[in-house]
């Protein structure tokens, strides 16, 4: 339990899904599968997995799905490596929610949602972390 190796979404529509991540956010299709695919980043696998594909496989039922469920996060080194990226993304489409700014707890941070609204962060810390 030290080491997250794989982060996977649920989605409604697997296509509309892979469509994004790949076309939008650039990334790289690893593995196809019945309801389910994985993209590889640098030290961890992102996992999306149909919510339908889910619900039968895990027999969840009729139980709604209620907004975002996760956020995923991306640290950056500087506010310049994420206000260039939100750029990046941005041109290609990507829906942020703001432009890039920082945020009291000393965070420089842009977010964006994918099309079944898990939520994404862009970030770098730009000063001490704040305690309590």
């Amino acid at each position: 339990m030290k080491r997250i190796t794989d982060i996977a979404l649920f989605v409604a529509d697997l296509q509309r899904a892979i469509a994004f991540y790949r076309d939008q956010l650039g990334l790289e299709v690893k593995r196809l599968d019945t309801g389910f695919a994985e993209f590889r980043m640098e030290g961890a696998i992102l996992a999306l997995w149909e919510e339908s594909d889910v619900r039968r496989a895990l027999d969840f039922g009729d139980v709604p799905r209620r907004g975002p469920h996760a956020m995923v996060a991306i640290r950056l080194e500087t506010p310049e490596a994420v206000d260039a990226l939100h750029a990046e993304l941005a041109a290609r489409g990507v829906p942020f929610r703001a432009p890039p700014r920082t945020y009291p707890w000393n965070a420089h941070a842009a977010y964006f949602s994918d099309p079944d609204d898990n939520l994404w962060e862009l970030y770098c810390w730009v000063g001490p972390p704040r305690t309590l």
